[in-house]
């Protein structure tokens, strides 16, 4: 007993580290408890976090540790928004018109406070001087400056909850949007620096808005996410490329509820957005197929950023920071040219298991697959994997590290297509 006691460790620890090192989310230690807002990457090895807590989180080595710096500033608020330029200027929002600016050089952090008391919701660090930030009620400011003087508009009776610009080739100026929950303005620079607002269609139904948008990095379109909240809180994807006259809904084959909150769009191909229930899904070919990725949380993820197509971080509620190095894979191809002849779905092993094991699994034809946590009840509880799949043969890691599951027996499920396998499952805490 002994013997296969160790063996069956041995096996454990082996495979976990092969999954591991295919990318998946890693849960990082913030030392915080409070919600994360946002965050953004700034080389391959340093990012920064901020919190409602006054946080700002720092890391030089991709997340092994996070520095601190809240108890060396002056003057804290809850922060919202954080925007650098380059990875030595940059600047954080918050509540009530309060802002903190990383000079250039990075020497430290200076305090600001734009000429209003109203609470920041976001921010672009435009360039080394350039600042513009949105407001809860609907006014950008903006500093040409580094915070000396501002120039300020309404824009919109809604909160501005985001500023971005297009990241793509241009020769007509750069122009600057602005997402409210129901519009998106415009500053077009060319003819004219005033914003012009236009209501956003698919967001005018009851319980619908958006929360974040961007331009894919390089050119390409954009996207804003959200909730569509008609019939149900659905998940919404919107795209617009700068040839398209409207933002459009993207089809993306989710089919539980919940909010995107977060986009980032490293390239013109690949895009990430996150959401509620820990909801992550990447699309690697513009927008037009996603897969659900097992972030092995139910918490709340509020942004999402990543220095390249494969390395980014997401942050959300309860101080929680996750980190990928290649893309955040779940479902790995193991060997591109193999080619299953019929679907196929594995015993996990380990099992019995605590807290992780590994799933394997077969699709012969490209679709969408899926694979779902039950209870002995037959209630779903958890997704693990939920979206497009080109043919072959894949595996999928399930943590319950964050599930608050009690010991006992579990059904998992591979649905793809018509087929649908379903085998049992064995938790022992």
């Amino acid at each position: 007993m002994n013997h296969l006691f160790r063996f069956l460790v041995i096996a454990f620890f082996v495979l976990a580290g092969i999954t591991s090192s295919k990318g998946q989310w890693i849960k990082q230690n913030s030392g915080i408890t409070a919600s994360l807002t946002d965050v953004v990457v700034l080389d391959s090895t340093t990012t920064v976090a901020i919190g409602r807590d006054g946080s700002i989180l720092k890391t030089t080595n991709s997340g092994e540790t996070w520095y601190n710096s809240t108890a060396h500033l002056s003057y804290i608020k809850p922060w919202n928004a954080v925007s650098f330029f380059d990875d030595t200027t940059g600047c954080v929002v918050g509540d009530n018109g309060v802002i903190m600016t990383l000079a250039s050089g990075g020497k430290g952090w200076r305090w600001h406070q734009i000429p209003a008391n109203q609470k920041c919701l976001s921010v672009l660090q435009a360039s080394k001087t350039e600042i513009c930030i949105g407001t809860d009620s609907g006014w950008v400011f903006s500093t040409f400056d580094t915070a000396k003087t501002w120039h300020s508009e309404k824009i919109s009776k809604w909160p501005v909850r985001a500023i971005f610009t297009y990241r793509g080739p241009t020769t007509l100026g750069v122009s600057k949007y602005a997402l409210t929950p129901y519009s998106i303005c415009t500053q077009y620079v060319i003819p004219s620096p005033s914003w012009d607002e236009k209501i956003l269609q698919p967001f005018q139904g009851l319980g619908s808005e958006g929360y974040d948008a961007e331009y894919c990095n390089g050119g390409g379109a954009g996207f804003i996410v959200g909730v569509q909240g008609d019939l149900r809180a659905a998940p919404t994807i919107l795209r617009k490329s700068m040839s398209d006259t409207a933002w459009t809904h993207v089809t993306t084959g989710i089919h539980g509820d919940g909010v995107f909150h977060g986009v980032s769009a490293p390239t013109e191909k690949v895009i990430y957005v996150c959401g509620s229930n820990g909801m992550i899904y990447k699309s690697s070919d513009g927008g037009d197929n996603w897969i659900n990725q097992s972030s092995s949380t139910n918490l709340t993820l509020n942004a999402i950023y990543f220095y390249d197509d494969k390395k980014g971080f997401a942050v959300g509620d309860s101080g929680l920071i996750l980190y990928t190095s290649n893309g955040g894979i779940t479902g790995v191809n193991n060997d591109d040219n193999y080619l299953p002849q019929g679907y196929e779905l594995k015993q996990n092993f380990p099992n019995p298991f605590n807290p992780s094991t590994r799933i394997d699994y077969s699709v012969p034809t490209d679709g969408n697959a899926a694979i779902k946590i039950f209870d002995v009840l037959g209630k779903e509880i958890i997704t693990l994997v939920s979206g497009y799949h080109r043919a072959g043969k894949y595996n999928v890691r399930f943590s319950t590290n964050d599930y608050r599951l009690s010991s006992g027996v579990y059904f998992y499920q591979l649905k793809a297509g018509k087929f649908v396998s379903t085998k049992k499952i064995l938790l022992m805490k």
